[in-house]
């Protein structure tokens, strides 16, 4: 009986378990208990981005963050996590990374990007 014959183009599957090279979420600290933690600190600050809030808008947020990384000694104390906006997070994380954070251009009523430094 011949073999099939191979099939080009495709990746061979990977089992469900098998994340790479990376420990699975659980293994990382985010797993059940972290997903009630969540819960509880998205209803706490009410769904609304914190870094955002204080910055006088209004954003819902998608994620929790570590105010101070876990990397850096931070916990997962309640004191400790804040809910957070996608592009909040992705600032943060570029910021605790060392990398250049972009600022958002403020727009006037007009619609046209202000510069900073200059009132309208």
């Amino acid at each position: 009986m011949p073999n099939s014959a191979p099939v080009f183009g495709r990746k061979p599957s990977r089992k469900p378990w098998d994340h790479g090279k990376r420990e699975s979420r659980h293994a990382r600290g985010y797993g059940t208990a972290w997903e009630k933690l969540r819960k509880v600190i998205l209803q706490r600050d009410k769904h609304l981005c914190q870094p955002c809030k204080r910055a006088g808008r209004i954003t819902v947020a998608q994620a929790v963050d570590h105010i101070l990384a876990k990397a850096n000694g931070g916990t997962d104390d309640p004191a400790n996590l804040q809910a957070i906006c996608t592009p909040c997070h992705n600032a943060k994380l570029a910021e605790d990374q060392g990398k250049r954070s972009r600022t958002r251009p403020t727009f006037g009523a007009d619609g046209w990007p202000i510069e900073e430094g200059k009132n309208r």
